[in-house]
């Protein structure tokens, strides 16, 4: 009786999603496709979006810094933009992990200088790689999701006791984060957690808080005042972790937790672009756009 009320209550969710994310023939949320953004040869961006997002968060981003000349490449994490069963199965922290570390692999064996820049949890995953990359031009991070308040680690355990009777929970405060309602209304994220899953975003945030010493790119630090998920001072107290010698914190005031799809995106593009040409060089010109 129990295990069939569970799954009652997992079909009614999972149907809900299906019905506002519908699925592509190939299991992807339509709309949710990696980006891949061909234009320079020499300079590439791999830009990692947020938990329980896709790359359409960062597509304005993606698009101006293809404009700029940039080679663009932002991945799909795995368990991201698609099923509920498949996120609950494929949204783990080894597998984002892999993920981004392939990713730049691949742009580094084919340019010869690489950028990275991430949107909250996508920043925190930047951040571990960066770590080990001394040579590493240059790091932006947008609102990164580094360590976690107390409050959302005591909430962590109240998650798990919820799994036992049902599989999924709704994320909270997801409207706060675009405070553009046109951006709001064509956003992606799945807004739908496991205990599992928010484990593995624990893990990912506070192995990132440990590495910020290790950080040596010169590092831009972009964060809103009216950032829904990062208070002012929890970010204030992450940035002075850094150990880059060259670094900078910025403020935007207007929008919320997703900076690069909010009513601040163009400011982000700007400064993004801005950062990356000071500290890793101007590439050439643009060229060819594709997707997947």
């Amino acid at each position: 009786m129990f295990a069939a009320r569970q799954r009652v209550i997992a079909e009614r969710f999972e149907r809900e999603h299906a019905a506002r994310l519908p699925l592509g023939p190939d299991g992807i949320v339509v709309g949710a496709h990696s980006l891949r953004l061909r234009a320079s040869a020499t300079h590439a961006v791999l830009l990692v979006h947020g938990y329980n997002d896709t790359p359409q968060s960062v597509a304005p981003l993606a698009r101006a810094l293809y404009d700029a000349g940039w080679t663009v490449v932002a991945p799909l994490l795995p368990g991201h933009g698609r099923s509920l069963p498949v996120m609950a199965i494929e949204s783990r922290a080894e597998n984002w992990k892999a993920c981004v570390s392939e990713q730049y692999a691949a742009l580094k064996a084919t340019h010869s200088t690489v950028v990275l820049c991430g949107l909250s949890m996508g920043g925190a995953l930047c951040t571990l790689l960066a770590a080990a990359e001394p040579a590493l031009p240059a790091l932006v991070l947008l609102a990164p999701y580094l360590g976690m308040s107390r409050s959302m680690q005591l909430q962590l355990p109240l998650v798990w006791i919820a799994q036992r009777f049902t599989p999924y929970v709704r994320g909270n405060s997801g409207a706060r984060s675009l405070h553009d309602p046109e951006a709001r209304a064509r956003a992606l994220g799945g807004g739908v957690n496991t205990a599992r899953t928010l484990t593995d975003l624990r893990s990912i945030a506070l192995a990132a808080e440990a590495a910020l010493p290790a950080v040596r790119a010169p590092t831009l630090y972009l964060q809103s005042r009216e950032d829904n998920r990062i208070s002012a001072a929890h970010a204030e107290r992450r940035f002075a972790m850094l150990g880059a010698r060259v670094r900078e914190q910025r403020w935007l005031t207007g929008c919320g937790h997703i900076l690069t799809a909010d009513y601040c995106r163009d400011e982000v593009a700007r400064q993004v672009i801005a950062w990356c040409a000071q500290h890793a060089g101007a590439p050439d010109g643009p060229g060819e756009t594709g997707n997947r």
